[in-house]
């Protein structure tokens, strides 16, 4: 479980917002490219175990003020742990943006 302030939450949900209408402004498009580059749809799925192993990233993105530094954080990630990083936040993107669709029925 993560825990956070209400000024990070508001940032986070701002992160999701623009997420959802294709403005990722914690990726390079080049980076998310050769992420999603061949990737067959059920690889995006992360285990509960890879979701575990990344979850400490995503408390430092969220953690980190700005979001300069928050990509600066993300340029210094290996590349496998890049890769769950951000599998990991479109699996929340997606989840929001189900949530929002099943709300409306």
């Amino acid at each position: 479980m993560i825990y956070i302030s209400h000024d990070q939450l508001n940032q986070v949900e701002y992160l999701i917002q623009q997420s959802m209408i294709g403005n990722h402004v914690l990726f390079e498009p080049e980076m998310l490219a050769q992420v999603f580059q061949g990737l067959d749809p059920s690889d995006a799925l992360l285990s509960e175990e890879e979701a575990y192993e990344v979850e400490h990233h995503i408390e430092k993105l969220i953690e980190l003020p700005n979001l300069s530094q928050k990509r600066a954080y993300l340029e210094v990630l290996d590349a496998p742990t890049y890769e769950q990083v951000v599998l990991t936040y479109f699996n929340i993107v997606d989840n929001n943006l189900f949530e929002r669709v099943k709300a409306r029925h």
